[in-house]
């Protein structure tokens, strides 16, 4: 077995696992997102007035500003709020069959389902870049802009968004990365680019986003280490054991808890 799946798996499995994680990802629920009182009362207008159209546009701008969400999952929608522009007023079927969906709704449980609070996995990714951020320099190990970061000679990370990061990786680097990651390091004159993620129920969206994170640590493409930082059920449901075993001995699993060693130990 892989030392960092194996050393991850005895760590979950120690004493004070999920009391050590709580500094990484904290348990606080997210808050919900109200709505102004003036945006409420217009979507109690249009729905009253059974205006489906004006009412779907409303939320997809409400949505659309990033605030608060759509109030239904429908796989339309997030192309309509994307590309508006060019979608809306060329696809009558699909927009007049999702007025009529919202227009079936109580307008309470529109105004709820735009308040709703944020997935929880986002949150626990937005916890971990605030962890890293706060938790590395203060080992020494600074966050650094791009300037910085070409020239630095320690362990330093990339001050980057997802999007940045893929974009750096794939310029620099050759990763041909298809989406952002987490963070990228650079150990000296190697570097590291990472994925981390949370898991805390076995199947569904948590499943397919744990293979795919196998899968992107599994590609070799460009000069670039990855690594899967992963916690939570993956360390001890018995399929989710089984797919991280199968990583080889060049194919990066591990515990947040073990990220400083990882890096330490590619000095």
């Amino acid at each position: 077995m892989n030392i960092w799946v194996e050393r991850s798996i005895k760590l979950a499995r120690s004493t004070g696992y999920l009391d050590r994680l709580v500094s990484i990802y904290p348990p606080d629920l997210p808050s919900d997102r109200p709505l102004d009182d003036v945006t409420k009362r217009r979507i109690r207008e249009l729905h009253g007035q059974g205006k489906g159209v004006e009412l779907l546009k409303l939320l997809l701008d409400i949505s659309r500003r990033g605030r608060n969400p759509f109030p239904i999952e429908h796989p339309y929608v997030p192309l309509l709020r994307r590309e508006r522009d060019r979608l809306f007023d060329k696809n009558p079927g699909v927009v007049n069959m999702l007025a009529q969906t919202i227009l079936s709704l109580p307008v309470e449980r529109i105004i709820r389902g735009c308040e709703r609070s944020a997935d929880i996995n986002r949150v626990m990714g937005s916890a971990f870049h605030s962890w890293l951020r706060s938790y590395f320099p203060k080992q020494g190990y600074p966050v650094l802009p791009e300037s910085q970061f070409k020239t630095y000679r320690g362990i330093a990370f990339l001050d980057a968004s997802n999007a940045q990061v893929m974009k750096y990786a794939n310029r620099e680097l050759g990763c041909n990365l298809s989406q952002g990651r987490d963070f990228l390091c650079k150990v000296l004159d190697r570097f590291v680019i990472g994925e981390a993620r949370f898991l805390s129920t076995p199947g569904g969206s948590q499943t397919r986003d744990l293979r795919s994170t196998l899968d992107f640590v599994k590609d070799k493409t460009g000069n670039a280490i990855r690594v899967a930082v992963l916690d939570g059920v993956v360390w001890f449901h018995r399929s989710y054991l089984n797919m991280v075993s199968e990583l080889g001995e060049d194919e990066y699993a591990l515990s947040a808890l073990l990220l400083k060693d990882f890096l330490e130990s590619l000095r």
